[in-house]
């Protein structure tokens, strides 16, 4: 019996510290932390830092910043990203705080090929950060270095290399500003497009794990397909054009995929512009593939296609397209709550964007998507246009210096710094996630039933919710909420006499002609 206790201790003994291992070597965090240590190792006391990128200076001019590593209460090390060739290359940089130096860096993460990015790992390469000064940013060259800040590439991998300095260059000036207090110039988390010699002359089409790159010459061998279209962007212009190119569709065909298995696609440019085009879209219209316009190639800045999508707006049709993604999975929509915009950012600090020569009034994305009970990362923002254009952007990218201005010509629209005008959601009336509906009333007004009530144009709550996205069943009802958070419970039967009016800075509810709740705040589905 002993014996059999014995065993028993030693084996429950045994499991626990191989769960402690897996936990422990599969945390990303604590292998990220001791790679930290490993830098100051005579610190004390190491504390991750993650909300560093909720600073409005940070996030507009460093968005490359993920999170930071406070070391004996300062903060020294910096976890930071920038878009190489194939993806993002996560750097881990470390500062000497008495020098103003860098002590060095690693890299954390990447997705580059053998091809351009061979070397970028390696400790010839990484010896090249150490002891720096950080008082101006680095500079890439190419052969021999002249100046203390220079940093000579890996040959053959220029944008991997550029990649690697501008996320140390992010690091450097993100701890300026918190250290120091010097605000020194932006950052951006993507090589420069004129660095991408390469990539004006093919793009990427993935699904998963899987990628294809294809080139100019080689869209040229599948079938063809010649069409006169209609550029209309939101803006109200129109361009003919007569293109040529094969359909998506036909491509995907010749490398043995069907497009009709995905649930939408997204498109994104050189410039980092991206739109999603969902699966009704995709089987109502065909995506082209552009490579000739009016009979001539494309100019250089728009290789190495664009895209048209006959009867859809200009915000689809992409120029310089890098990479196409085929999504195999898009969460569907499950809208619970419909909210008022300005209550739900009432707490919300604005910041005044400056915008083809306008500074409005503007609130960022990322901070009314922590207002949410749940944001569904597989899921997509949606944006809806008065004029009926209904837009969609991943989660992660709008998380980030992307902004709804709410004053200013076309409000309320979406800007950020790599949307041309004419690409734009103008005069939105609501935008969602998975769960959640934002509206704006005065535009929603626009597009659902209304009726005057006491000299007020109050809009029909049923078509509000519907045109948000809200769906239910017999068996639901909904709750109104008001600012001061009394509620009031609304039968499915009894929708249809209930109305919402603008009043001033607030929405009141109506149940027919009889106000029954001051300062609205949404509407829930239960």
């Amino acid at each position: 019996m002993l014996k059999n206790k014995k065993f028993y201790l030693i084996f429950t003994i045994a499991i626990v510290i191989v769960v402690f291992a897996l936990f422990y070597f599969n945390n990303p965090t604590s292998q990220e932390e001791l790679k930290v240590k490993a830098f100051y190792p005579e610190a004390e006391e190491i504390r991750l830092v993650k909300d560093i990128s909720d600073d409005m200076f940070i996030s507009l001019n460093f968005p490359g910043v993920k999170r930071a590593y406070e070391v004996d209460g300062q903060m020294k090390a910096y976890v930071v990203s920038c878009v190489g060739y194939n993806g993002p290359i996560d750097v881990l940089v470390a500062i000497d705080d008495e020098k103003d130096e860098l002590i060095g860096i690693e890299i954390l993460n990447h997705e580059e090929s053998l091809d351009y990015a061979e070397h970028i790992e390696e400790d010839w390469f990484l010896e090249r950060f150490k002891n720096i000064v950080i008082d101006k940013y680095l500079n890439l060259v190419v052969l021999d270095k002249e100046n203390p800040e220079d940093i000579v590439q890996v040959t053959g991998a220029t944008i991997s290399s550029q990649a690697v300095v501008n996320a140390v260059n992010t690091a450097i000036g993100a701890y300026q500003y918190k250290t120091n207090n010097i605000e020194m110039e932006k950052v951006a988390d993507v090589v420069p497009q004129e660095m991408w010699q390469k990539d004006t002359n093919s793009f990427a089409i993935n699904c998963g794990e899987e990628s294809t790159r294809i080139d100019i010459e080689k869209i040229k061998e599948y079938e063809q397909v010649e069409m006169d279209v209609v550029l209309i962007n939101t803006t109200g212009t129109e361009t003919d054009m007569k293109v040529k190119g094969p359909t998506l569709r036909h491509v995907l065909e010749a490398e043995g995929k069907d497009l009709s298995d995905y649930e939408g696609i997204g498109i994104t440019g050189r410039d980092g512009y991206y739109t999603m085009v969902d699966k009704e879209k995709l089987e109502a219209n065909d995506v082209i593939l552009v490579w000739q316009v009016n009979g001539k190639d494309l100019k250089e800045e728009e290789k190495p296609v664009r895209i048209a999508i006959p009867n859809e707006l200009g915000p689809y049709w992409v120029k310089m397209v890098s990479n196409i993604d085929l999504y195999s999975e898009i969460s569907p929509k499950d809208i619970d709550k419909v909210h008022i915009f300005e209550p739900l950012v009432e707490d919300i600090e604005p910041y005044y964007y400056e915008y083809y020569g306008s500074k409005d009034k503007s609130i960022e994305v990322g901070q009314i998507l922590r207002e949410f009970d749940v944001v569904d990362e597989k899921g997509f923002f949606t944006m809806a246009a008065s004029d009926g254009l209904i837009k969609n952007e991943t989660i992660s990218l709008v998380r980030q210096r992307y902004f709804i201005k709410v004053e200013g010509e076309n409000a309320p629209m979406n800007i950020a710094p790599n949307f041309k005008l004419g690409m734009n959601v103008k005069e939105m009336t609501h935008f969602s996630t998975t769960k959640d509906a934002v509206i704006f009333p005065e535009k929603m007004a626009g597009v659902v039933r209304t009726k005057n009530i006491n000299g007020n144009e109050a809009l029909l709550l049923e078509d509000v919710l519907l045109t948000a996205g809200m769906r239910w069943k017999d068996n639901n009802h909904f709750v109104a909420v008001s600012r001061d958070d009394s509620n009031r419970e609304i039968s499915i039967e009894e929708m249809l006499n209930y109305y919402i009016v603008e009043d001033g800075e607030q929405v009141n509810l109506y149940h027919d002609k009889d106000e029954i709740m001051k300062d609205l705040l949404r509407i829930e589905k239960k």
